[in-house]
């Protein structure tokens, strides 16, 4: 009865012990993995001067290797960090050497921006490890992202109107004393220049006020002034943000010419949505306006450098989103015959 009683005892224990071992195993394989013995005790780290930024700003990601030693360190490139919402813009890599003249330490800087508000993953951090002996390719053991925010607007609700009673209590003002005697002066002023012009046409003679033009279309007029910001030639004089500022500018009045919208006080994003609920909207306006809105924003808030023949293609965007919208607007209102 006890060698029974210890034969069950020992193979208890030998289910457990078998059991931890397991469950250990599953923990290894679970971490990070370790590089083959002929990379050494290199190391890869990354990390980001600030997680938190606003639309359009810019944060540094810094991919670190050491030590280097004779291994052939490869970084990763910038289309491969343009990733979902985060894109890269330039990269450079800085070298620290030891007292013996060896490479010691590796470091990438990138610059990295986004233009959608949320939490965005940073991806595409491999490096690649290269020696005589064989390649690796690693990542750092844990993830990164960014947090981008919209400039928070200003609060209008924190104004404070003075009481009805004090209002009242206060004395008069010089308007409120001297308004009706100016009435007064106003009207015999506009009854003496009545007469006045009475008499200068009965006379045959001029009148200061000459009759209103007829307005310019909004359409007419923002492809003129198109063709004006063209003969400029701001971007082949070195005046990149200048021309793509005038260029957005000429837009953003055409739309409120057209249909009231305070393009000058939006953003992006907000114009975009704005002009969304026209009764003139078309799927092929909305992409030009999408494309030319994210080139311009790019440089002036990113500080990119567009190639030369996208210079051309922003204003043919302009000048096309103009075009478009002005036939869906005869189109839509064939009594007017144009557009306002």
């Amino acid at each position: 009865m006890k060698k029974t009683l210890i034969l069950r005892h020992a193979l208890a224990c030998l289910l457990l012990v078998s059991f931890l071992d397991i469950h250990a195993q599953e923990a290894d394989s679970n971490t990070a993995p370790s590089l083959p013995d002929r990379f050494g005790a290199v190391r890869v780290t990354a990390s980001v001067d600030t997680a938190r930024m606003t639309v359009g700003d810019r944060r540094t990601l810094r991919i670190a290797v050491e030590p280097v030693g004779s291994t052939v360190v490869t970084f990763p490139t910038l289309e491969e960090l343009t990733t979902g919402a985060i894109e890269a813009l330039n990269t450079h890599v800085d070298t620290l050497l030891d007292p013996s003249g060896a490479v010691k330490r590796l470091e990438q800087q990138v610059s990295l921006t986004s233009f959608d508000e949320g939490v965005h993953p940073i991806g595409g951090i491999v490096v690649h490890l290269h020696t005589p002996q064989g390649d690796v390719a690693i990542a750092p053991a844990f993830s990164l992202s960014l947090t981008v925010d919209y400039v928070a607007e200003a609060d209008t609700n924190s104004c404070v109107m003075k009481a009805d009673e004090e209002y009242y209590n206060e004395p008069p003002t010089f308007w409120e004393v001297t308004r009706w005697p100016l009435l007064g002066l106003l009207i015999v002023a506009v009854i003496a220049a009545i007469v006045w012009i009475i008499k200068r046409r009965r006379a045959n003679k001029p009148v200061f006020v000459l009759p209103k033009a007829k307005p310019v279309p909004a359409d007419k007029r923002a492809l003129s002034e198109l063709e004006t910001l063209r003969r400029k030639e701001l971007w082949q004089k070195g005046r990149i943000k200048k021309y793509y500022t005038d260029l957005t500018d000429i837009v953003r009045r055409f739309l409120h010419n057209m249909y009231g919208i305070t393009a000058a006080e939006m953003t992006s994003r907000q114009t975009l949505r704005a002009f969304h609920s026209v009764a003139d909207w078309s799927e092929e306006s909305e992409s030009l306006l999408r494309q030319l809105l994210q080139k311009a924003d790019m440089v002036k808030f990113a500080k990119s450098m567009p190639e030369s023949y996208e210079h051309d293609q922003a204003m043919q965007y302009a000048v096309d989103f103009v075009r478009s919208v002005a036939a869906s607007h005869r189109a839509n209102n064939p009594e007017e015959g144009g557009t306002n």
